[in-house]
């Protein structure tokens, strides 16, 4: 912060719901440390009405201007000013339609109606588009909120409700005074809505929903109350506001966002129909209602000091997010899915040169958006779990308390958290923690065993290889796994060795894979990790990290295609989730990739082989006592076969379909998507009929599953259908990308995607509206897939002359993952058809 300090915002918003425009006014209470006849406060889209400055007791002249390129509202004072002062400003502003700031969201209600509801998204740099302020997050000050709104719609805001009174035709709604909080946490909602109320102790709990919904809110507000409970619990801190709002918006860019006593999310984030939802849905509410309530603490109560510090709320958020639910709900083996997710979405960005580390710097708002993304979320998370792993579980838990509690109400930088980690538990968290933070990418080890030394050496790991950029050191909580137990050490060095008690017949490095790293073993040792795999020796966590890797090598080079299929037929006969899904989802992600090649038929025969031995056991309907997380392999299982030709899919997808739209009872949730999806790609169903469905659709969730089948068919044209559909205002905005990732994993879709992209990206982007919006990363990484230097050099150049502020990190990503698929089918082709 500069010599300027908010200290309170008192704001007043009167939207107008049909113009779709609002009115506002500010009173900013700020202190100057030193006298100055210049504010400059964050304002866009903004028209300033009038302002003025007040300080002891004087209105002191001025002239104001507002610079929208820059994004500021500059003001002259015609005498200096210091101390505490005053600024009085109102403005005008549009609710517009691109999800950012404050916004209008369009929705049908249960009664088919068309409706409006006002909502914002302020992070991480839009709060200025609602009011003037200072918008960066150590700018802490409190905020007293009033909202002017028609009679008949509610409002809600951080705080809970102080006075309501009529104001002419319309209500006035004021809210009680926030705590010390960062701009981009305050909320402002407008609309018809429905509330589910219950507490947790002194914590009045609601969730919020549009009028008709509320059914719908059961299964959310019992997870809000054990999550609560358990984070109270774990932190030591209680909840701090007096009430917590869970509220469900009909059209929200992200997952959910965390504003303090305020939280947002998808409708289908939040919501759970019984009858029509699946055992994911209710698993990811679960995971992301979690998430948000873990940035109570972390983000909320204690904030980054500046943008580079994201990682300090994102990861957090999902490490936490991981532990609260593996406690809550012990059998869906939680920590399973946090390998299958987020360790391995955090090996997949980091091996790319064109990576970042996670405390990067942030110079503008445009720079914010990009670095929400894997890294900041999945890699952060991922190192704090092999921190955990390395300091132990108990003085992680002090640590992070020692932490909360000296910064509460305030802004704290990475090395607060490690200072509170390291007196927490007397080891070289800060040292070893920089290895990690501040240099990008991750190390691959090296490991080799002679007699009862073990030899590591370690550089980093890259899909695309390149010297120029395998350089870096890391220190590495390494362990062992023996027959005879396991071994552990912090290594410091590009070579190092450890050594064990006496000679193994077998050894396998990494256990329960905490440690974010790879390893490659000398070929003559991998005969023994197969049989290993296959006698079931292993950890499941451990099966899953050898394959993980060996998939690794083979698509960058480091092991041949049928190197890569040999291992994998030590996994047929595969029970645990995990570890089989790593397996479906590597073979069938092969196929895609080379399903126009020659030697193709070769990796279907493999991968329907695999996904038939998981079929086998599995079958279509849930067993009495099988796994949770069985639920959600089976899904997979059934799509994949299908699209991999298998006909006794097809036709049982066929049936259960044609059942399904007789009495959709019938169906269970869990396999509604596959059925409905083979559906389409067996040409059961026609795009009108699926259109037809999805307008009909009670939930969000059932909607979804439709407009995705859209673009499953094989047909071209019916794609290109399915894309435009997408673009009508038939489906909200938070929704395009749906049709644009389905088809970008079609491998019939291919041809079609890119140049459709290109030819409406206009028209995309007016939809998601510039600059902040997390959908279009989504967009570029879906639609620009490809497998040819030809489509690299297409999408760079439409990307140099279509400059998009805040893609420009996920375009040279792009790039590099098409280049990386080019080079390894260049390899399979020579070694499968050797000219």
């Amino acid at each position: 912060m500069g010599p300027l300090h908010p200290r309170n915002y008192s704001l007043i918003f009167e939207p107008d719901m049909k113009a779709f425009t609002f009115r506002g006014s500010a009173n900013i209470s700020f202190h100057a440390k030193k006298p100055t006849d210049e504010i400059v406060l964050n304002a866009a889209e903004l028209k300033i009405l009038d302002c003025h400055v007040a300080w002891k007791k004087q209105t002191i002249g001025c002239k104001f201007a507002l610079d929208e390129k820059k994004e500021e509202l500059r003001i002259r004072l015609k005498q200096k000013v210091s101390g505490d002062a005053e600024i009085h400003v109102k403005f005008e502003g549009v609710l517009n339609d691109r999800l950012v700031g404050f916004y209008r969201a369009f929705y049908n209600d249960v009664s088919g109606r068309k409706k409006v509801m006002a909502t914002t998204q302020f992070e991480a740099a839009d709060a200025r588009r609602a009011f003037p302020c200072w918008d960066e997050p150590e700018a802490k000050a409190t905020f007293d909120v009033s909202m002017i709104v028609d009679a008949g719609l509610d409002a809600v805001s951080n705080m809970p409700v102080v006075e309501k009174k009529r104001v002419g035709k319309k209500n006035l709604f004021k809210f009680s005074r926030t705590p010390v909080m960062s701009t981009y946490l305050l909320y402002l909602g407008v609309g018809e809505l429905d509330f589910l109320e219950s507490s947790l102790g002194k914590t009045k709990i609601r969730i919020v929903t549009t009028r008709g919904k509320k059914k719908q809110a059961a299964t959310a507000m019992l997870m809000t109350k054990q999550f609560l409970q358990y984070y109270n619990d774990y932190f030591g801190i209680q909840y701090p506001l007096p009430k917590l709002d869970m509220i469900a918006v009909p059209d929200f860019a992200s997952g959910a966002m965390e504003n303090w006593g305020a939280i947002t999310f998808r409708e289908t984030a939040l919501l759970f129909d019984p009858k029509s939802s699946s055992t994911a849905t209710r698993q990811r509410i679960a995971e992301i209602i979690a998430h948000e309530l873990a940035h109570q603490w972390f983000g909320n109560l204690v904030t980054m000091r500046w943008w580079n510090d994201l990682w300090l709320n994102e990861s957090f958020a999902t490490f936490m997010a991981t532990k609260a639910v593996d406690k809550v709900y012990p059998e869906w083996d939680y920590w399973d899915q946090f390998l299958e997710g987020s360790v391995n979405e955090a090996f997949s960005l980091d091996a790319l040169k064109t990576s970042h580390p996670i405390e990067v710097e942030i110079k503008k708002p445009s720079e914010i958006r990009e670095i929400f993304d894997d890294i900041s979320y999945d890699k952060g998370g991922t190192i704090l779990r092999m921190l955990e792993d390395f300091i132990g579980a108990d003085a992680f838990q002090s640590g992070l308390r020692s932490y909360l509690k000296k910064h509460s109400y305030a802004n704290a930088a990475t090395n607060d958290l490690w200072e509170s980690l390291a007196s927490a538990s007397s080891k070289p968290v800060t040292k070893m923690m920089d290895t990690w933070v501040r240099q990008v990418g991750y190390p691959i080890l090296d490991v080799s065993l002679e007699r009862n030394k073990v030899t590591l050496t370690q550089r980093r790991f890259l899909m695309e290889h390149d010297p120029r950029h395998e350089a870096g050191l890391w220190m590495i909580p390494f362990s062992l796994m023996t027959k005879e137990g396991v071994v552990s050490k912090l290594i410091t060095k590009k070579t190092d060795e450890v050594y064990i008690d006496s000679e193994e017949e077998w050894f396998k490095a990494n256990t329960g894979q905490k440690g974010f790293y790879r390893v490659r073993y000398p070929e003559s040792d991998m005969a023994m990790l197969k049989s290993l795999v296959e006698k079931k020796l292993l950890l499941n966590s451990d099966r899953w990290g050898l394959y993980g890797d060996v998939f690794a090598f083979c698509v960058s080079g480091g092991m041949t295609m049928r190197q890569y299929l040999e291992f994998s037929s030590a996994y047929f006969g595969e029970t645990d989730y995990l570890v089989a899904m790593e397996v479906a989802g590597s073979l069938y992600s092969v196929w895609h990739t080379c399903s126009e090649e020659r030697f193709s038929e070769e990796v279907r025969q493999v991968a329907k082989r695999y996904f038939h031995s998981l079929f086998d056991r599995l079958g279509w309907e849930a067993k009495k006592g099988e796994k949770a997380n069985d639920a959600l392999l089976r899904g997979f299982v059934i799509g994949a076969l299908g699209k991999l030709g298998d006909d006794e899919i097809l036709a049982g997808a066929r049936d259960r379909f044609a059942k399904f739209l007789k009495k959709p009872d019938s169906l269970s949730p869990d396999i509604r998507s596959p059925v409905i999806s083979l559906a389409a790609w067996s040409g059961t169903v026609t795009q009108e009929k699926l259109r037809d469905l999805y307008r009909k659709a009670k939930t969000q969730e059932e909607k979804i599953r439709f407009l995705a089948a859209m673009s499953d068919f094989r047909d071209e044209k019916t794609l290109l259908e399915s894309l435009e559909y997408g673009l009508s205002d038939q489906v909200r905005s938070q929704d395009l990308y749906v049709p644009i990732a389905k088809v970008a994993g079609n491998v019939h879709g291919r041809k079609v995607l890119w140049p459709w992209v290109k030819k409406n990206w206009k028209a995309i982007s007016k939809k998601f509206g510039g600059v902040g919006n997390p959908l279009f990363n989504r967009i570029i990484e879906s639609s620009a897939m490809g497998s040819d230097m030809e489509r690299a050099a297409d999408v760079a150049a439409f990307f140099r002359k279509n400059p998009t502020p805040g893609t420009e990190m996920c375009v040279s990503q792009t790039l590099e993952r098409i280049r990386i698929r080019a080079k390894f089918l260049e390899r399979a082709r020579r070694e499968f058809a050797p000219e």
